[in-house]
């Protein structure tokens, strides 16, 4: 069992993987981005080369025109690089709204676990959108930064001393190896403060009837509640900041040093020629700029963690259904069809199945298990069946019904189930809970009708 969720965890990561990169927008988006960084790192070339023609005395004017045209030419791919960011974006939720419900589509033994559902409709509803945003936003952040700092390190390559290729080369190796030694810290810290915030939101979302219905008991329970859980995701924050920041100034100081040291050691010496030095000063700012951007890349890698670890917790549900739903073989206490009790579920399903049309009526107290015979049926005669629960407010039908009573839209909804040729069992749950006798009336007699040529099977209030 540890072995087929081992296998499925890496199943859903390489999944995760092609639903957020192989996109069409996706490869636009990095071409984009190769193009702007490389006009980018060229405008250093041809700033040297203006410099060094001038102070030679010799024609500019075609570097001068070059450097012009690389100052300027970036803003169109880069803005172009971000309208293709948002495509991107679009393409990745939608083939994420569309693949989670494919993926829990028909697990009716899940339906009453609370907790699974609050977790799915969080990251469905809520979290998707705004999680693949960041997620993807700090991808073309990240390789904005890395390929800034490569193309910029080839072309400064060219016209600087070697030394200080070498530092950069140091700067890397030792920005990387304290990665190494953080980034299980910030991954591990990254995963609390997700699920902190999942739960710290879950509580929020309940602030309608914990305030406005003027319970002080429930008003004072919740909001002990929600103190909890706001203390733990501002602690857990507060500590992942901390550790990224303190991160970020020990790379800002490793990045920094051994380049800086050997451009003082480049300028200082007797025999450095003026041409050298002039190059080394035009391109002084460049340089710093390059380094600054290789400690906000190695940053920007510790966050990976976190993000990382943000859209796991989002796509975690989706494992959760995977686990075998196992139903009762029997009722837990004394339950009726059509007046006859039932020792075992399964003898049910038999009857329900050989019949062609029909009603049966489920009765029994509270809690015996008439909703988990309904689930089995659902389970057993799968899309055959409609199951139709008690609470259905956010079953979604062609007619909205706003403006009807609770009954009409009971009776419209019925009538759509009818013209589904699919649909040869109904099984409803309490559907005559809060109606009216005249609505009941009408509700039962659209079932009568209904029995003539379909199976129903409904759990009576």
């Amino acid at each position: 069992m540890r072995e087929q969720g081992v296998r499925r965890l890496a199943e859903l990561k390489s999944r995760q993987w092609k639903d957020l990169f192989l996109l069409s927008a996706a490869g636009w988006t990095l071409i984009l981005i190769l193009i702007h960084q490389g006009v980018i790192a060229a405008s250093s070339y041809f700033l040297t080369r203006l410099i060094e023609a001038f102070q030679a005395g010799t024609d500019y004017r075609s570097y001068l025109f070059e450097y012009l045209l690389a100052m300027v030419l970036p803003y169109l791919p880069g803005c172009a690089s971000l309208v293709a960011l948002q495509a991107w974006i679009n393409q990745a939720h939608r083939r994420f709204s569309a693949r989670l419900p494919e993926a829990i589509f028909g697990h009716t033994g899940k339906h009453n676990d609370n907790a699974l559902r609050e977790a799915t409709e969080a990251a469905y509803s809520r979290n998707s959108f705004a999680a693949l945003k960041d997620y993807l936003t700090f991808v073309h952040q990240f390789a904005t930064l890395c390929l800034n700092s490569v193309l910029s390190i080839v072309v400064l390559a060219l016209l600087l001393p070697a030394n200080l290729l070498e530092g950069y080369m140091v700067s890397v190796l030792a920005s990387m190896t304290l990665i190494l030694l953080l980034r299980p810290g910030v991954h591990s810290l990254s995963t609390k403060t997700e699920t902190a915030l999942i739960s710290y939101g879950d509580a929020l979302s309940q602030v309608w009837d914990n305030s406005v219905l003027g319970n002080r008991y429930n008003f004072e329970l919740w909001n002990n509640y929600r103190e909890q859980l706001a203390s733990k995701y501002y602690r857990q924050s507060n500590k992942l900041q901390f550790l990224k920041q303190a991160g970020n100034l020990a790379l800002a100081l490793i990045s920094l040093a051994p380049t800086t040291y050997l451009i003082l050691v480049a300028v200082q010496s007797k025999s450095a020629e003026p041409i050298l030095i002039a190059a080394i000063v035009v391109n002084l700012t460049r340089i710093f700029h390059i380094l600054n951007s290789l400690s906000g890349l190695v940053n920007q890698i510790l966050d990976f963690s976190a993000m990382n670890a943000r859209i796991r917790v989002m796509m975690s549900p989706e494992l959760k259904f995977d686990d075998p739903s196992h139903f009762p073989d029997k009722p837990r206490g004394e339950i009726y069809l059509n007046g006859a009790p039932i020792h075992e579920y399964k003898s049910v399903v038999e009857i329900v199945r050989s019949c062609s049309h029909g009603r049966f009526t489920i009765q029994g107290a509270n809690g015996a298990g008439k909703s988990t015979l309904l689930q089995v049926l659902k389970q057993a005669l799968s899309g055959d069946a409609i199951l139709v629960p008690s609470h259905n407010g956010k079953l979604r039908w062609r007619a909205t019904g706003i403006e009807k009573s609770t009954g009409e839209r009971a009776v419209g909804h019925l009538l759509e189930i009818s013209e589904h040729p699919d649909a040869k069992y109904l099984l409803l749950d309490e559907w005559d809970a809060n109606l009216d006798a005249a609505n009941t009336k009408a509700i039962n007699d659209v079932l009568r009708n209904f029995s003539q040529h379909k199976v129903i099977v409904e759990i009576r209030h």
